[in-house]
């Protein structure tokens, strides 16, 4: 399992010296730190968007991220989301839709398509970040869940979590946000643009580096159900949904999927190779995949 979240930022006293004759007097000073803002998206089947707003300015709007499928993770530094480097809380909304197409595998539904009003959307206000403890990145991430609710962990492995927990915020024994229907206020919340595709590219090739044409490459998407690793007996915890895309190698051993930044799995076949590694779990942006093809 991986936790997330769980790096320290250390702010550094900077000496001023001042006067044109020597030095008069030390200052020091603490330079504004910036950490940044994830939400990761394992849900099997359902997308997801997630809002953020600076709980000390309550009067502004919620920055959301893209919509999310399957999967898919979203990255953005926190001053993007909330003009704010290092918010001290944080206020949150979550808005889950359904796919309309749920007969074809995600990925092939045209644009991504979902119903315009979510299954399950939630509010919560004055989430502990910075004012506990700085991360290198605050993750929120959304957790696999029956139709209609949801599964929220915050800041996974660290002190914020240790104070979610203390505080009572969310009164179970994981300390996760469990949403359930929609709350009133957001029921017409329109789903966002989706997020933006990157190839995951690579090339499937024999040990003197010669591409291999027509081997089948298979993606699948990583999903999570349970929150703590101290339960071993309800493994497993996760693992890769139903494939979502297929493509095959060219002349030149070369293959090409397009998907949202996140976790996947590669897979290759064929009937006449097998394959060093034969699966890959990534997490994109990557480099190129390498391949290699041995003939049975």
């Amino acid at each position: 399992m991986r936790a997330y979240g769980a790096a320290r930022l250390m702010s550094l006293a900077l000496p001023v010296f001042i006067g044109s004759c020597g030095s008069v007097g030390m200052v020091f000073t603490n330079p504004s730190i910036e950490t940044r803002f994830s939400f990761v998206n394992f849900s099997r089947t359902a997308y997801a968007a997630i809002g953020v707003r600076d709980s000390s300015a309550a009067s502004e709007d919620f920055a959301f991220s893209p919509l999310l499928p399957p999967g898919a993770i979203f990255r953005a530094d926190f001053r993007e989301l909330t003009q704010v480097g290092c918010p001290g809380s944080v206020d949150l909304r979550v808005l889950v839709y359904r796919r309309v197409n749920d007969t074809v595998p995600i990925g092939l539904d045209e644009g991504e398509a979902v119903e315009q009003t979510p299954s399950v959307a939630g509010e919560v206000l004055d989430v502990p970040a910075c004012r506990v403890e700085p991360l290198v990145t605050y993750t929120v991430v959304n957790w696999d869940a029956p139709d209609g609710e949801a599964r929220v962990k915050i800041a996974q492995g660290s002190a914020v979590e240790e104070q979610i927990r203390t505080s009572g915020i969310f009164p179970n024994v994981d300390a996760a946000w469990e949403i359930e229907g929609v709350t009133p206020s957001l029921a017409s919340a329109a789903p966002p643009a989706p997020l933006t595709t990157e190839s995951i590219s690579g090339r499937v090739t024999l040990p003197d580096g010669s591409g291999v044409a027509g081997v089948g490459v298979l993606l699948r998407t990583r999903f999570r159900v349970r929150l703590s690793d101290g339960d071993t007996s309800n493994d497993p915890d996760a693992g890769f949904s139903d494939p979502i895309a297929f493509t095959s190698t060219d002349e030149s051993g070369a293959f090409s999927i397009d998907r949202p930044a996140g976790g996947y799995q590669l897979e290759f076949f064929s009937d006449d190779f097998t394959f060093r590694p034969a699966a890959v779990t990534l997490e994109t942006p990557i480099e190129v995949v390498q391949i290699i093809a041995e003939p049975l």
